[in-house]
């Protein structure tokens, strides 16, 4: 007797929809073009650029414009640092310390996973030089200025006085990044010098260091210090100077 086989026949795929591949087609070439425009838009100065003009712009911006400013040919170029010194009183005082310098290295140099601790005093002079820029000569120098008691409010009183003075606002912010670099001063002198070594003021500086332009490569950084006078030692509340100077001494 002969063995039967019996062969089972795939079944036949059906066709996709015609209007899937209608939508996919058309999504396609949006994609296509979108991708061109974004091309035109970004690249160099060219005829098509030109001829489509505001329209392009108006397509682009704001929600498709690309943000280049992390990247090269314009990369950060500024470095800022904050120093710190401790006054026994009006005429003699310590040795200026980069703190800054002691955060990069016990925190950021040589580790894997850097510690956000690494840039709180860089961040504090950076903020503090930006609205440095925007107050008047007049203004910088009431912050360069000595106040040994009742030191923000004197400030103030002393920056609303100059002619044409600063917003309330802006005011108010700069004599706050103020009152925080006494408060950071405070709590380092107490940990570097001893909180029974007799300061009884604090000093910060802040220092630019701007990397040379391309073209100057081979010269050595510009660097620029501004100065901000004697304050009073200041704490706020709930601040742990234990454990400040716990991270204080890892550094050292």
């Amino acid at each position: 007797m002969r063995d039967q086989e019996t062969a089972t026949t795939p079944a036949r795929q059906q066709p996709r929809p015609t209007w899937i591949k209608v939508v996919a087609g058309g999504l396609g070439a949006l994609l296509c073009a979108h991708l061109l425009a974004t091309a035109v838009f970004v690249g160099p100065a060219n005829a098509a650029k030109e001829s489509l003009g505001t329209t392009l712009t108006s397509y682009m911006q704001p929600y498709f414009q690309q943000e280049w400013s992390l990247f090269a040919p314009t990369p950060i170029s500024v470095e800022y640092s904050m120093l710190v010194r401790g006054w026994y009183d009006a005429d003699s005082s310590t040795e200026w310390v980069d703190v800054t310098q002691l955060e990069v290295d016990g925190n950021i140099l040589h580790s894997l996973a850097p510690s956000r601790a690494g840039i709180i005093t860089r961040r504090l002079a950076g903020n503090m030089r930006k609205q440095y820029r925007l107050i008047s000569r007049e203004e910088q120098d009431v912050l360069a200025g000595d106040y040994h008691e009742n030191a923000w409010a004197r400030m103030e009183e002393a920056m609303l006085a100059t002619p044409d003075p600063s917003s309330d606002a802006r005011i108010s912010y700069v004599l706050r990044l103020d009152r925080a670099m006494a408060a950071y001063a405070t709590q380092f002198a107490w940990a570097w010098w001893g909180r029974d070594s007799g300061i009884e003021y604090v000093e910060v500086q802040i220092k630019e260091t701007r990397a040379p332009r391309f073209d100057d490569r081979g010269h050595d950084p510009s660097v620029t210090t501004r100065e901000f006078g004697r304050r009073p030692l200041y704490l706020y509340d709930g601040q742990d100077s234990a454990a400040f100077a716990e991270a204080i001494g890892r550094f050292r």
